[in-house]
């Protein structure tokens, strides 16, 4: 399994997010021994109490998913000891990027954040294949990574601290 890398924000967020979703497994606890004492606990008799049931082990799977991740998470500190001319979590970092060797190059700039990326925002996570590729690197750094099976080339063309 792949470590998520966080900051000690991101780990914090995410460890917020856990115990929220307790809090709701726990509400839906309450409503489903509601559903079960008003209308039977059986899913031919009950539709609140299947579905309540359903909701329940999503929960349960989402839990255990935030567990793990919490609990084998690389934490990054943004107070990186990395020289200002490599990229980190923070850097504003522009690249060269083409979808085949023959491809079009497309130029692009994002900040590289240690949580969760939203590429519409302009940020892109440092867990996404693009960041696992270029986090370290220097200006000029070329390398590839894949999405989907496509190899994607790239080039480092600055980096801003």
């Amino acid at each position: 399994m792949k470590r998520l890398k966080l900051t000690q924000e991101g780990l914090e967020k995410l460890t917020r997010e856990l115990e929220s979703k307790k809090e709701e497994l726990r509400e839906l606890g309450k409503y489903k021994g509601q559903a079960a004492a008003n209308e039977g606990d059986t899913w031919h008799d009950n539709f609140a109490f299947e579905q309540t049931e359903i909701k329940e082990r999503g929960l349960i799977r989402q839990i255990h998913e935030l567990q793990i991740s919490i609990n084998t998470a690389e934490i990054i500190p943004t107070d990186s000891v990395q020289t200002s001319d490599t990229v980190k979590i923070g850097s504003q970092v522009t690249v060269s990027i083409k979808r085949s060797i023959k491809g079009e190059v497309k130029i692009r700039s994002f900040c590289l954040t240690g949580n969760f990326g939203d590429t519409s925002s302009k940020y892109v996570s440092v867990n996404s294949p693009i960041g696992e590729c270029i986090m370290g690197k220097k200006v000029g750094f070329e390398g590839k990574y894949t999405v989907n099976g496509n190899d994607i080339f790239i080039k480092i063309e600055s980096i801003s601290n």
